[in-house]
C-alpha cells in the first residue's frame, strides 16, 4: 500500500511547482487513506518526508491506476499539462466515476474568459473564441442548464456542485473545450490533448516569439543607469610591447599605447606606436562626445561632436569615409537604424589580423593593422536577419570575438525625420604630421554634408556634397544622391549616386527581399573614372543576383551569386561564386569556389574544416585551382588549446606549393586575468627562424581608486567597475559600516561578460559592446547565507568606449512572509480559505510579489527586500467571488526575518433580517436626499439613525433604521407619525 506515496514523491520530484508543505501535508493525508488508517494526518502540521530507497525507485517506475484508491469526497489538486507545457494548477473532488473539478481553476489554466455569478448561480463568458457563447445557470427543479456554441442542453443536478466555486465532471469540460483529458492520480497530473491549438497555446508561443525577438534584437528591460561625461575622469591603458629577432636581422623593439579618458566633458583618445629606433612611427588624437538622446548642441540636437583626428562625413555609401585632421557634428542615431549595409569602424593594437563573418560565413578581412585602427566600409546586409562576426587574430596567437545583430526590412527612417552629418576636415593632413596620408598638392580644406529625410515610413532621400575650399588642388567636387523604398515590408529598393564635376560617376541600384526565408538581392552598378595622368576614360558595368540564406535541418549556410560583367572596352563575361559552411557532426566546413568565363575559363576555390578534439581546435585548409588546369596553390593545418587554465599553445604548418617551401609556427601564451604574455617561434624554408616575445595589458582604477589589471583591451570598448556590499542601514549606500561582499558573481545579461568580487566587493567587466544596453545581474549562491538578496530593482548600463562606468549594488537579508487566508463565517468561527490570491504591494500600490493560498489557506512569501509595504487580498479576487471585504496588513519596513502569522480575513456579505421605518418613494435619487436634509432639520432627534434606499422600478425607496426587533422601528414610526410623517414599519432583509 505504500506504493501510492512512493508515486506521489516521484511526482514530486518531477515536479517542482507542487514543492510545497501543503502538498506535502496533501499527500501524508493520501498515504492514510491508502494505508487504511482511521486517525488521518493533520493538513496544518509539517509533513517529515521519508528518503527514498531503491526499493520505492523501483516501484516510482511501475505507476499503478490509484483513481480507485482515493475515496470520493477527497480533496485532490491536480497539474494540468499541456504537452511539455504547465498550465498550472485546479482544485476539486474525488467522484465515484472520476473527479469535479474547479471552473474558475479550469479556466484560468486554460485562460478562458468565463465569470462566475454566484448570486444568480450562473457563470457566462466564452470559450476559446468569442462567437462560442457558453452559459451555465440554475434551474428551479436542482437541474442545470448549458448553453455552448449555441447548443443548450440540460445537466442533471449531481454533475455539477456548488460550494465555493463550481465543481463540474472532468467529461463536461473535454465536451466543453474540445480536449481530451487523462487523469493520472499516481503522479496528480491532468494530461490535455487538443487537436487544433487552445488559446493558451497561441499566447504562449506569442510570448516566446516576443522573447526570441527580444533576444534577437538585444534589448534590455531595467532601468538605465547614466553614464555621464565628466571634467576629468580616470584614464584607461591599453600597453602592447613586443621583442622581435630573426635569423637574418638585428632584435628590434616596439611598443604601442591606446588610451582614453574624460576631459572637459569629452571623451579623449590617443594611440602612440613607437618603433626600434624610439621614433613615433604612428600617433592619432581626438576628442569626441555622444550622446543617444540627441542633447548636444541645443537646437542642433547632436547626437556625435568629434575634432582631431576624425572620420570624416561619408556623404554617400558609395564614397569612402576617411580619417583626417578636422572636426565632425551629426544627429546620426548611434545604432544601425536601417539600409542594406554598414560601416565597421574601431581601434585595434597594431599587427592584429581582423575577419568579418555574415550569418557563419567570411566576408570580408585585414591582415596586419598597422596604423591602430581598423575598416569596412560598405559591408553588405542580406534582407532579413544578419549576424556579424568580428574574429580578431592577436600576432601571437590571441582569438577575440564580437558579435553584432542587424536586421534589414525598411527605410530605417520614419515620416519627418531629418538626420544631418557635416564635418569640416583637411585632406591629406593629421595632428601629427609623422604619419603624412596622401601627397598635399592633390589635397585641402573641405566641406562634406550628407542629410536624410524620411518622407513617408517607407520612403527616404537623402543628398549629400563635398566642396574644396582651395584653389590649385586636383580633386574635384562631388554630389550625391539616395532613396531607399520599402515595399510593404517584402522587399527595400536602395538608389545610390555619386558624381563628381569633371563627370566621373558611380551608380548603384538594389532590390532586397527573401524567398521562403532565403534573402534574395539584384544588384545593377556602373562608374565612370577619368585617368588623372593620362584623361582616359574607363567605365564599368556589372549586374549580380545574389542568393543567400541558411537550411537549418542540413545546418547549412550559403551564398549563391551569378554576376555579369562589362569591363571598359573589353568583352563582357560571367562570374559565378558559390559559398557554403556547414556543420558536419562536431566538424564545421566551409568552401568558397569561384568560377569566370574570361579567357580561357577559370574555377578557383579555397576551402577549409575546423572542428575541436577534445580540448583542442584543429582547423585545415587549402587553395586551390580546378581549371584550366588542375592545381594546389597551398594547404595549411594548426592546432591549439589550453594546457592549463591560463595557459595555452598553437602549432602551425603551412606549405606552399608553388615555391615548395613550408613555414612551422609555435606558440605558447601565458593568459592570467591581469595580462597576456606570448612567445613565437616560426621557421620558414627560405627565410629561416624568427621569433618574439609579446605582452599586453589593460590598465585602469575603480571607484575606491584601486588600479585594476585585465588581458581585455580597455580603451576602446566599454568597462564596468561593479561594488557589491552588504547594505546594513540599508540606505542604498555604500559607507562607513557596510561590509563589501567576496566572491559574488557579476554578469552583463546581453553582453555575456562574467567576473567574480575580490576581497573589496568589486568585480571589473571590460571589452563591453559600446552602447548596448545591458541588465546587471548577480549571483549570491556561493555566499554563506543564503537569504541574502539583491536591494535595488535591477539596473541596465549603456557602456561608453574608453571609460570606466562604477556601480554599487546593495545587499541585504530577505524578509519573508506566511499566514493563512481565513474566511469569517456567519457562525463567527474562521475557516482556511484555499486558492485565495495575495498581494504585496509597494507604497506606490504597484503589485511587487503574489501569491495563491494553498488548499489549507496557507500562503509563504519570500526574497521580500525589507521596505514599506501593504499585505492584503486581491481586490478583483473579492470582487468576482461577492467577497465584501479583506483585512491589509501594513508593513513599516523595520521588519527582518521570518513574519509568521501574517493572518488575511476576508467575509462575505450575512444576511439579517430585521426592521425598519419605511417612509416616501421618490423618482429622483437627488430629491430623496434633499427630503432627508430637510427633516432631518425639522426633527434633529432622528440623526441617530442611518437612512438607506432600494432601487425599485417605481423609484428610489426611503428606509430609516434597522433593527433585529420592531421595537426601534415602531419607535420611530410613532415620532414621525406625531410630526406628520408618514411612516410605516416594514420587515426587511440587508446583507
Amino acid at each position: 500500500m505504500r506504493s501510492l506515496c512512493f508515486v506521489l514523491l516521484a511526482s514530486l520530484a518531477a515536479q517542482p511547482l507542487y514543492a510545497n508543505d501543503a502538498f506535502e501535508r496533501l499527500k501524508a493525508k493520501y498515504k492514510a487513506l491508502q494505508d487504511g488508517e482511521t486517525a488521518l494526518p493533520s493538513l496544518t502540521d509539517t509533513v517529515i518526508t521519508e528518503p527514498l530507497t531503491t526499493d520505492s525507485i523501483t516501484q516510482v517506475m511501475r505507476p499503478e491506476d490509484l483513481s480507485g484508491t482515493i475515496p470520493a469526497g477527497e480533496e485532490l489538486i491536480l497539474g494540468v499539462q499541456l504537452g511539455k507545457l504547465v498550465l498550472g494548477q485546479v482544485f476539486g473532488f474525488k467522484t465515484e466515476s472520476g473527479a469535479k473539478l474547479s471552473l474558475f481553476d479550469m479556466t484560468q489554466a486554460f485562460d478562458f474568459a468565463i465569470e462566475t455569478d454566484f448570486d444568480n448561480e450562473s457563470a457566462s463568458g466564452w470559450i476559446r473564441n468569442p462567437a462560442n457563447t457558453f452559459k451555465l445557470s440554475h434551474l428551479e427543479n436542482g437541474n442545470w442548464s448549458v448553453i455552448e456554441n449555441g447548443r443548450a442542453s440540460t445537466l442533471h443536478a449531481q454533475q455539477v456542485s456548488l460550494e465555493d466555486d463550481f465543481y463540474i465532471e472532468l467529461g463536461l469540460y473535454e465536451q466543453w473545450f474540445d480536449v481530451s483529458f487523462d487523469a493520472d492520480y499516481g503522479t496528480l497530473t491532468l494530461k490535455t490533448q487538443s487537436n487544433r491549438p487552445l488559446p493558451i497555446e497561441e499566447k504562449l508561443a506569442r510570448e516566446q516569439r516576443a522573447k526570441d525577438s527580444y533576444r534577437t534584437r538585444n534589448e534590455a528591460r531595467a532601468p538605465l543607469q547614466k553614464h555621464d561625461y565628466q571634467p576629468i575622469s580616470k584614464p584607461l591603458l591599453d600597453v602592447q610591447a613586443s621583442v622581435n629577432a630573426s635569423e637574418h636581422s638585428d632584435t628590434s623593439h616596439n611598443i604601442s599605447i591606446l588610451g582614453s579618458n574624460d576631459v572637459a566633458y569629452f571623451n579623449t583618445q590617443y594611440y602612440v606606436a613607437i618603433n626600434d629606433d624610439n621614433e613615433i612611427n604612428s600617433a592619432r588624437l581626438s576628442g569626441r562626445r555622444y550622446s543617444n538622446d540627441a542633447d548636444l548642441l541645443g537646437f542642433l540636437n547632436a547626437t556625435t561632436i568629434e575634432f582631431g583626428d576624425i572620420r570624416s562625413t561619408q556623404i554617400n555609401p558609395l564614397q569612402k569615409s576617411n580619417t583626417y585632421l578636422g572636426a565632425r557634428f551629426s544627429n546620426t542615431p548611434l545604432s544601425y537604424n536601417g539600409g542594406n549595409s554598414i560601416n565597421l569602424i574601431g581601434n585595434i593594437q597594431a599587427g592584429w589580423d581582423v575577419e568579418v563573418y555574415r550569418n557563419q560565413l567570411l566576408l570580408t578581412s585585414q591582415f596586419n593593422v598597422t596604423d591602430g585602427q581598423y575598416e569596412f566600409q560598405d559591408l553588405p546586409l542580406v534582407f532579413g536577419y544578419n549576424e556579424i562576426e568580428l574574429v580578431f587574430y592577436g600576432p601571437q596567437g590571441q582569438v577575440n570575438r564580437e558579435n553584432r545583430s542587424y536586421y534589414v526590412s525598411s527605410t530605417g527612417q520614419s515620416a519627418g525625420e531629418f538626420v544631418y552629418d557635416i564635418s569640416f576636415v583637411d585632406e591629406g593632413e593629421r595632428l601629427f604630421d609623422q604619419n603624412t596620408l596622401n601627397d598635399n598638392d592633390k589635397h585641402g580644406f573641405s566641406t562634406l554634408i550628407r542629410a536624410d529625410y524620411g518622407v513617408t515610413d517607407w520612403w527616404s532621400l537623402s543628398i549629400g556634397s563635398q566642396i574644396h575650399h582651395e584653389q590649385g588642388f586636383e580633386q574635384y567636387d562631388q554630389q550625391s544622391f539616395g532613396s531607399e523604398i520599402s515595399l510593404f515590408g517584402e522587399a527595400l529598393l536602395s538608389i545610390d549616386s555619386l558624381e563628381q564635376d569633371n563627370g566621373d560617376y558611380e551608380h548603384r541600384y538594389q532590390v532586397d527581399t527573401s524567398v521562403w526565408d532565403q534573402s534574395l538581392s539584384f544588384i545593377h552598378r556602373e562608374n565612370q573614372r577619368t585617368n588623372r595622368d593620362d584623361g582616359d576614360i574607363n567605365s564599368f558595368e556589372s549586374q549580380e543576383l545574389r542568393l543567400s540564406g541558411a537550411i537549418p535541418s542540413l545546418k547549412l549556410s550559403y551564398q549563391q551569386s551569378i554576376e555579369q560583367i562589362t569591363p571598359d572596352n573589353e568583352e563582357e563575361y560571367l562570374r559565378l561564386t558559390n559559398q557554403i559552411g556547414t556543420s558536419i557532426g562536431s566538424s564545421y566546413f566551409s568552401n568558397r569556389l569561384t568560377w569566370t568565363d574570361r579567357d580561357d575559363g577559370e574555377t578557383t576555390g579555397d576551402w577549409q574544416v575546423q572542428r575541436y578534439l577534445n580540448d583542442f581546435f584543429w582547423r585545415l585548409g587549402n587553395d586551390y585551382t580546378i581549371s584550366p588546369d588542375f592545381d594546389i596553390q597551398s594547404f595549411f593545418t594548426e592546432i591549439s588549446g589550453d594546457m592549463s587554465a591560463n595557459t595555452s599553445g598553437r602549432v602551425r604548418w603551412i606549405y606552399d606549393l608553388e615555391n615548395d617551401a613550408s613555414e612551422t609556427t609555435l606558440i605558447a601564451s601565458w593568459q592570467p586575468n591581469e595580462f597576456s604574455l606570448t612567445s613565437n617561434f616560426s621557421y620558414n624554408d627560405r627565410t629561416g627562424w624568427r621569433a618574439s616575445l609579446l605582452g599586453r595589458v589593460g590598465i585602469g582604477l575603480t571607484q575606491n581608486n584601486s588600479t585594476f589589471f585585465t588581458r581585455m583591451p580597455v580603451s576602446s570598448q566599454g568597462t564596468l567597475s561593479t561594488r557589491v556590499f552588504l547594505d546594513n542601514n540599508r540606505n542604498g549606500r555604500f559607507d562607513l559600516g557596510d561590509r563589501p561582499l567576496q566572491n559574488v558573481e557579476v554578469e552583463t545579461l546581453q553582453s555575456y561578460r562574467k567576473a567574480t568580487t575580490n576581497s573589496q566587493g568589486i568585480a571589473v567587466l571590460t571589452a563591453l559592446p559600446s552602447y548596448q544596453q545591458t541588465d546587471i545581474d548577480i549571483d549570491l549562491r556561493q555566499l554563506d547565507d543564503p537569504y541574502l538578496i539583491r536591494a535595488d530593482q535591477g539596473v541596465s548600463i549603456a557602456p561608453r568606449p574608453g571609460s570606466v562606468q562604477t556601480l554599487d549594488i546593495p545587499v541585504v537579508p530577505s524578509l519573508e512572509i506566511e499566514g493563512y487566508v481565513k474566511e469569517l463565517q456567519q457562525n463567527g468561527n474562521l475557516a482556511n480559505k484555499a486558492r485565495v490570491p495575495v498581494l504585496l504591494k509597494d507604497a506606490s500600490g504597484t503589485v511587487i510579489k503574489e501569491v495563491t493560498s494553498e488548499f489549507d489557506g496557507y500562503f509563504l512569501i519570500t526574497e521580500i527586500v525589507p521596505k514599506a509595504y501593504t499585505l492584503e487580498i486581491d481586490p478583483v479576487y473579492l470582487r468576482n467571488f461577492k467577497f465584501q471585504q479583506g483585512t491589509q496588513i501594513p508593513l513599516t519596513g523595520a521588519e527582518s526575518g521570518i513574519l509568521e502569522e501574517q493572518n488575511l480575513i476576508l467575509r462575505k456579505s450575512f444576511e439579517v433580517h430585521g426592521y425598519s421605518a419605511q417612509l416616501a418613494s421618490f423618482s429622483r435619487l437627488e430629491s430623496l436626499r434633499g427630503y432627508w436634509r430637510i427633516l432631518t432639520k425639522r426633527l434633529p432627534e432622528i440623526t441617530q439613525y442611518r437612512y438607506f434606499y432600494n432601487q425599485t422600478a417605481a423609484g428610489y425607496q426611503l428606509y430609516v433604521g434597522f433593527s433585529e426587533d420592531n421595537q426601534e422601528a415602531n419607535s420611530l414610526c410613532t415620532l414621525l407619525t406625531e410630526n406628520g410623517v408618514d411612516c410605516a414599519v416594514t420587515g426587511i432583509t440587508r446583507r
